[in-house]
């Protein structure tokens, strides 16, 4: 019986069946993991037929994807991740899209990456994050040198202007990407964002109060991901 577990583990870490899952995905009405947060987003942006979305920390092209509605819609971005796997699928399945295998933070250099798996949605640059996600998965992750960018860097060489739609997903190296974006020179309409904290709403948050400070407002939480939108939005569910 293990053998055959291990057999079944293996098949479905492959990358043929990553990429057969990717063309047959099970959810038709929600493509995010667990709580539905690309429902809000399609609703945050329902009369917007085309946008630019940048989506850090993107994991599968559509499993899991906070954007994948939008792509399919019409929309297209730059979407980032640590896993080559990843990006390998995404340049399959979301050809309109820019796609790279970097990491993104403060500092322009290599840092060092921890892949549990292939796909892993807690794969991190975050060596503190990390030690969680073993102890999680009960499982060393495996660990690469990666080249790393600042987000504005990413943005400047590939001559974008405007952003409709922000989302960060690094497994606790957030702020580490903010420190490397001139948020004031986008503004991006909707800004999704992972934010760990006991308190909720996280007044006191280093994350929360950035967005705060530049001019956004709470719109709404779904598990660990916070919403931010432009003070004034009509589409905030409620006030703080």
């Amino acid at each position: 019986m293990n053998f055959l577990k291990k057999i079944r583990k293996s098949l479905k870490s492959s990358f043929p069946y990553e990429l057969l899952k990717n063309y047959f995905p099970k959810v038709n009405y929600s493509f995010s993991e667990t709580y539905g947060e690309d429902l809000f987003v399609n609703f945050f942006f329902k009369d917007l037929k085309k946008g630019f979305y940048v989506d850090i920390g993107c994991n599968l092209p559509k499993s899991g994807s906070l954007t994948y509605s939008l792509y399919k819609k019409g929309w297209n971005g730059i979407k980032v991740d640590i896993s080559k796997r990843s990006i390998e699928l995404n340049k399959i399945h979301r050809k309109r899209d820019i796609n790279l295998n970097v990491s993104v933070g403060k500092d322009e250099k290599e840092v060092d990456s921890f892949i549990f798996y292939d796909n892993c949605s807690m794969n991190t640059v975050n060596k503190k994050f990390s030690k969680y996600t073993e102890k999680s998965v009960n499982k060393k992750p495996e660990i690469n040198r990666i080249s790393q960018k600042k987000l504005d860097t990413i943005l400047k060489q590939n001559k974008i202007t405007k952003i409709n739609y922000l989302n960060i997903d690094v497994e606790g190296n957030e702020s580490e990407v903010l420190s490397g974006f001139k948020i004031s020179q986008f503004m991006p309409e909707l800004v999704s964002i992972e934010i760990h904290d006991k308190i909720c709403p996280p007044l006191e948050n280093k994350i929360y109060k950035y967005f705060i400070k530049h001019k956004y407002q709470l719109a709404s939480i779904y598990g660990w991901t916070y919403f931010f939108t432009l003070k004034g939005h009509n589409k905030t569910h409620f006030d703080v």
